[in-house]
């Protein structure tokens, strides 16, 4: 495994994004309510390149430039988000960093989740804890949903929003507080650094999770899709916790827009 690489890339990327954060960008429309601009760009491309140098044989998947699915590729296999968190870089607010991982054997072996504006780098080598800027990190201990912060991000298409919108209706009454982000790693890496206790999004991204996920796995906290099932770092659908809340939260459903819970 190459910790040492991932977290170089990933304090690399971060550095040209900060020299741009609050700069004008040039805003590039990919689809509905999804951006890139010519920060991600340059980001993705020195990640690539600090990466490449010190392991050549490397294989890439990347929001920017690269979504085969490499799996089982017999070369090392970094997934890369070069900014998550575009629109709150582009509108000047806070919440956005670099991700990186290595998948060996279709397994991610380490990662490293960099937020430039805390100077926050969360990691993870698989079989050795998860760290925040060198220090061990660990899930929370809360045991109900009522003293419970919960994260969540936004779906870009309308109906996955909607239906999140009808699974926030069901958490927001029970848990302390719900919070939106703006970046599924960083809030993936704060319930693992047990600053908030759970986290949900339908739409995430192999490169979003990649190396939260592990972060996450090393922290002692626990994920599954919303029904309840193992990630997969090809699964779209996230619910992350302490473990303790973990049920509870399941249980608030719905789980999917065909559940018949959703039903009208």
């Amino acid at each position: 495994m190459h910790l040492d690489l991932a977290i170089e890339a990933a304090r690399q990327a971060g550095q040209v994004l900060l020299s741009q954060y609050r700069q004008p960008h040039q805003v590039i429309w990919k689809g509905l309510r999804d951006i890139t601009t010519e920060a991600d760009l340059a980001a993705e491309a020195l990640s690539i390149e600090v990466i490449r140098r010190g392991c050549p044989d490397s294989l890439f998947v990347s929001e920017e430039s690269n979504h085969a699915d490499l799996r089982d590729a017999p070369q090392p296999v970094w997934y890369i988000d070069p900014l998550d968190g575009t629109t709150n870089f582009a509108r000047g607010l806070g919440g956005w960093c670099v991700s990186v991982a290595e998948v060996q054997d279709g397994q991610v072996v380490c990662g490293a989740v960099y937020d430039p504006v805390t100077n926050e780098l969360f990691t993870a080598s698989r079989g050795r804890g998860a760290h925040l800027n060198c220090k061990p990190i660990h899930a929370s201990t809360r045991a109900t949903l009522a003293e419970s912060i919960v994260l969540m991000d936004w779906p870009r298409d309308e109906g996955w929003r909607e239906q999140s919108i009808r699974y926030f209706s069901r958490l927001a009454p029970r848990v302390f507080v719900p919070r939106s982000v703006g970046s599924a790693a960083l809030a993936l890496c704060y319930v693992a650094a047990g600053w908030a206790d759970g986290y949900y999004q339908y739409t995430l991204k192999s490169w979003d999770t990649a190396a939260a996920g592990l972060i996450l796995s090393e922290a002692g906290a626990h994920t599954s899709d919303m029904h309840g099932r193992p990630t997969q770092i090809d699964t779209p659908d996230w619910l992350a916790s302490n473990g303790l809340i973990h049920e509870a939260l399941l249980a608030l459903g719905p789980l999917s827009p065909d559940d018949p819970s959703t039903a009208s």
